[in-house]
Parts: structure tokens; C-alpha cells; sequence
């Protein structure tokens, strides 16, 4: 595999980012891995070609510090993987603003703050950025709806930033992950407990109680299963393919992938069904899918 550059990873502590980070690092690439905690740092940085920098997501003057390290050790960035992420499930109806405030700080603003202050080093490599979303930007489910608000305004964000950028030659990708064992809920937990003290969940209390339930079920999956090779292996190809693809979804089973694209195409018959006068036939979406599949088809695909 060519050595194209350095590659930054946010949220590389643990879970998806930390995997992510050791198979680059394993495959020879210099790795910017990026922590918020100095514990988290000191592990890192005894990882072969990892250089760990401190990095909050939501504060810009440590964004502008980790651009300002970049620029000073001198040997440019190719690629930028955007997973810092948080979530966190509960009922919207007594879901606080603040709340939702937090989770769209980290898991979209997040995201533009950093992906802005690397930009001019990616458009000098022509490089790539990868933001890592979820199956839930393509489909939304009850309880996860805030977290799904998020990946969603993700995906909108790398749709037009990946049109954007043509011009530079820096290409985009998103990696929509299924639901693997990730340290995600695990921190999410102490959030969600939170919540239930706070709110006592009026008019859901059965189902903050089962909420409570499933995200410590999930986390302490994530703390005995292996990390699934399948993400980062999606991302190194968005890094270093020659064609790369702009979605990934790499999903547990079959499953969960036909959960995931039923949503957009429920959303588009129905968008079509409420068009009134301007609907058009079923035959012209066949039609429609049957053009988009055929282009999409004769792309390169992960092996």
C-alpha cells in the first residue's frame, strides 16, 4: 500500500477510532491520534507510528492547537477520519435542548471544526476524509432519535461537502457502520442514567426503563467481544483506494443492511406519493433505480 501521508484520527481513545488507528499504524502510516484525556494520550503514544495529540471536538481553541501541531512537525496530512461521536437513546418528547445541543456539538460541528482547520493541508495532498456516520443517517427508529438527527445532518454535510471539494481533488467518504460492539453506549450510559434521574421519563417510563436496560446490555458487550475488523477495513479503502466510494456500510448481517437502505426508499415513495400532479409513475422509479444502480454497479468494490 502506498504511504500517501499522515492520517488524523479523532476519538481514537477507544472503540471504532482506536481500531482504526492500529491498522493504520500497523500498515506504516504516520497517525495523528487524537484524545481528550492525558491518560488516554500516554497510552497512545506507545503505539509504533502514533503520535498522539490532544483534541476536544467542541472546543475550538484546542482544534486550532492540533492544526497549529500539525503545521509545526511539518509532513502534511493526507487523510482526516472524522468518529468522535457521542450518543445517547431516549424518548424525544423529554429529551432537553441542551441535550440534544451536546450530541450535535460533538457528532456535527465537531466534525466541521476540525474538517476546517485540516482543510488546507488536504488541499495541498489532494487527500481524502472519511467521516465515520451510522446506519442510523440512512434509517431512524424510535428512542434513537436525537442521535439519528445527527448522523443524518452528517450525511447531508459529507453529500455537499464531497461536491464541494471536486474542484481540489480532495475526495469524501462515509462509513455508515451497523451496529458492532463499540465503546459508544458504554459512555452513553452515564448520560442516559442521568437523563432518567432527571426526568423520570414522564409518559415513557416503561420504555426509559428498557432503554436504561438495553445501553448497559450493550456495554458490557462491547467490554468482552472483539472489535470488528470489518470498519476499519472499509476505511482504509475510502483512505487509499484509487477509486474509493463515497458510502461504506459495513452491517453485521443482512439484516441490518436491509434495515438501513429501507429507509430512504420508504422516504422516497412517499415523497412521490405527496407530490400530487407531480408524481411520477412506478415504472419511472423503477426506471430511476434501475440507472442509478447500473452507474453505482460498475464502480470498484470492497473485497
Amino acid at each position: 500500500m502506498k504511504k500517501c501521508g499522515p492520517v488524523l484520527v479523532t476519538g481514537a481513545s477507544t472503540g471504532i477510532g482506536r481500531a482504526i488507528v492500529e491498522i493504520l499504524a500497523s500498515s506504516g502510516h504516520l497517525v495523528y491520534a487524537t484524545a481528550r484525556r492525558e491518560s488516554d494520550m500516554r497510552i497512545l503514544e506507545h503505539i509504533p507510528n502514533v503520535d498522539p495529540i490532544r483534541l476536544d471536538v467542541t472546543k475550538p481553541a484546542t482544534v486550532e492547537k492540533a492544526a497549529e501541531t500539525v503545521k509545526k512537525r511539518g509532513e502534511g496530512l493526507f487523510g482526516l477520519v472524522n468518529n468522535a461521536g457521542v450518543a445517547v437513546g431516549w424518548p424525544l418528547p423529554t429529551f432537553d435542548v441542551e441535550d440534544m445541543i451536546q450530541d450535535f456539538d460533538v457528532n456535527v460541528f465537531g466534525v466541521h471544526r476540525i474538517t476546517n482547520a485540516m482543510l488546507p493541508f488536504l488541499i495541498r495532498s489532494k487527500g481524502r476524509i472519511v467521516n465515520i456516520t451510522s446506519i442510523n443517517g440512512l434509517s431512524s427508529e424510535k428512542y434513537f432519535g436525537a442521535y439519528s438527527m445527527t448522523k443524518h445532518a452528517l450525511e447531508a454535510y459529507s453529500d455537499a461537502l464531497s461536491s464541494e471539494l471536486e474542484k481540489y481533488n480532495v475526495k469524501v467518504s462515509v462509513v455508515e457502520p451497523g451496529r458492532y460492539p463499540s465503546d459508544i453506549w458504554q459512555k452513553g450510559l452515564v448520560r442516559i442514567l442521568r437523563i432518567a434521574e432527571k426526568h423520570k421519563a414522564k409518559y415513557f417510563g416503561q420504555e426509559a426503563k428498557e432503554i436504561v436496560e438495553w445501553a448497559a446490555s450493550s456495554a458490557r458487550s462491547a467490554a468482552k467481544e472483539p472489535r470488528p475488523r470489518i470498519i476499519p477495513d472499509a476505511v482504509m479503502d475510502a483512505l487509499f483506494s484509487k477509486h474509493p466510494r463515497f458510502r461504506y456500510c459495513p452491517c453485521a448481517n443482512e439484516g441490518e443492511l436491509t434495515w438501513a437502505i429501507e429507509g430512504p426508499i420508504v422516504r422516497s415513495v412517499q415523497a412521490n406519493l405527496g407530490g400530487g400532479e407531480s408524481a411520477i409513475s412506478k415504472e419511472e422509479l423503477h426506471s430511476m433505480l434501475d440507472k442509478v444502480w447500473d452507474k453505482e454497479a460498475k464502480k470498484p468494490r470492497l473485497k
